[in-house]
């Protein structure tokens, strides 16, 4: 079977560091930036041990970073290291996270994951730290889509080849116009069926996609949310009890990403808050958490609302006027056919956010889970490409960048449905000032547009 090919246009190379005798030397991979605070960025990276041996690679995590790649003077804070079971191959995955602090606004930074023993140093990588909070000095572009994957499956091949491939050349091919990603749940696919067909675990599927997703992830903040897929070790209902324990509840993405929850008064991965320049942005749970929740509660049923009430009431509009909220699954839309999900709206979600959203004048909901593009309509005006005032959020599915499932096809088209796309794509949103944003949809095959409308607000 062929391998899909992307190309690598800022690869995360190892350098050798000592000559310590080991059975194997180990590497950093799937390095992966978020935010951490105003004035901090989050760095995580995962370690796979060598055969037989499950203790910590690395038990002093650091990161050296500075504005010179040649003078590393800054020394990261230490957040954790940890590790869920595993069972394959008789090797472990260590899981590190660490923060870079008191970092300049605007500010290029070079870093590097400092090896020791039998650990390789990782490559000197770079990032661009964040404006001052409130600065409008000049736009903002965030990435954004949901429902991005490869389980090293058939599905790979006969859902539409290569999807997860043509998506990372697409996005490589864009980066240098983005500032952030914002990925909207459903990360990576290892769970579609794990024990089907043995050509790729679930681990082994998941390192492999986050590794090659570093390429991305290494270089801007990658801020993402809970999906179903990131839920149990399988989206095969009938073999749901064949997940181990340390595979259910969203263990994995726990270990695996490193969101701020702790610097916005969160929870885990699961809801968050950060700000960006003159953008205020949340991450909530469509998953768990609230009244009739798919998936159940990791706490209860009000802590995630009461949570997203408080953070909304503290946003100062003066300072960040815009206010974008990105979850899993739509509220609103057209009805796909169903496929291994469901493929309809979320009206429990819908019940438990809504309200809430437009009581405090959120600009934009961002979800994905339905695998393809649609735009609901402003005010019922179809083919409109300006939303002027919106007495709510503006709705945006965008589950349709490429994943081994495939995008959908239609099976009930929504009345409010203004625009819908079907070929593989994401989107960039251009945030210009406090009054005006546009919002463009790019195919991933050429990165030709197919859509694009503004937000315009009088404020």
């Amino acid at each position: 079977m062929v391998k899909c090919i992307f190309f690598l246009l800022l690869g995360v190379i190892p350098s050798i560091t000592g000559f310590d005798f080991c059975l194997k030397k180990l590497a950093p991979d799937q390095i992966r930036l978020a935010s951490a605070g105003d004035t901090g960025v989050n760095v995580g990276w995962h370690i796979r041990t060598s055969l037989l041996d499950f203790s910590n690679p690395l038990t002093n995590p650091i990161v050296m970073f500075d504005t010179s790649p040649t003078k590393f003077k800054s020394t990261s804070v230490y957040i954790n290291s940890s590790s869920y079971e595993r069972n394959i191959e008789f090797e472990v995955s260590w899981f590190y996270s660490v923060e870079l602090q008191y970092l300049k606004p605007s500010t290029m930074y070079y870093y590097q994951i400092v090896g020791s023993g039998c650990v390789f140093s990782s490559s000197i990588l770079n990032f661009t730290s964040a404006p001052l909070l409130g600065d409008r000095s000049r736009p903002v572009r965030i990435a954004t889509y949901g429902d991005l994957g490869v389980d090293g499956l058939l599905g790979d091949y006969t859902n539409g080849p290569c999807l997860f491939e043509q998506a990372l050349n697409a996005l490589q091919m864009k980066l240098s116009e983005i500032d952030f990603f914002l990925h909207h749940g459903d990360i990576c696919y290892a769970d579609d069926t794990p024990v089907l067909v043995p050509l790729k675990t679930y681990e082994q599927a998941m390192d492999y996609c986050q590794a090659a997703m570093s390429v991305l992830t290494s270089a801007r903040m990658y801020m993402t949310a809970t999906g179903n897929h990131e839920i149990n070790c399988t989206e095969v209902t009938d073999i749901d009890d064949l997940c181990p324990s340390d595979h259910r509840n969203q263990i994995p993405y726990s270990h695996r990403f490193n969101m701020p929850s702790n610097h916005s008064g969160g929870y885990l991965n699961t809801w968050y808050s950060f700000n960006y320049a003159f953008i205020h942005v949340i991450t909530i749970s469509c998953e768990t958490d609230f009244p009739n929740a798919p998936s159940g509660n990791l706490l209860d049923n009000t802590t995630q609302i009461n949570w997203l009430i408080n953070d909304l009431a503290r946003i100062n509009r003066s300072v960040t006027p815009w206010v974008i909220v990105q979850c899993h699954r739509p509220w609103k839309g057209s009805i796909a056919n169903a496929g291994l999900s469901d493929s309809g709206n979320c009206p429990q979600c819908q019940a438990a956010f809504e309200q809430i959203l437009i009581d405090y004048n959120v600009d934009i909901y961002f979800n994905g889970h339905v695998h393809w593009y649609e735009r609901i309509c402003f005010n019922d005006v179809t083919n409109t490409t300006n939303y002027i005032n919106p007495t709510g959020p503006v709705y945006l599915t965008n589950g349709g960048i490429g994943n081994p499932e495939g995008n959908r096809s239609l099976k009930t088209r929504a009345n409010n449905s203004c625009v819908i796309k079907f070929d593989p794509g994401f989107g960039i949103l251009t945030v210009s000032n406090a009054s005006y944003a546009t919002y463009t949809y790019y195919s991933t095959f050429n990165l030709t547009i197919m859509d694009e409308f503004n937000i315009i607000k009088n404020r």
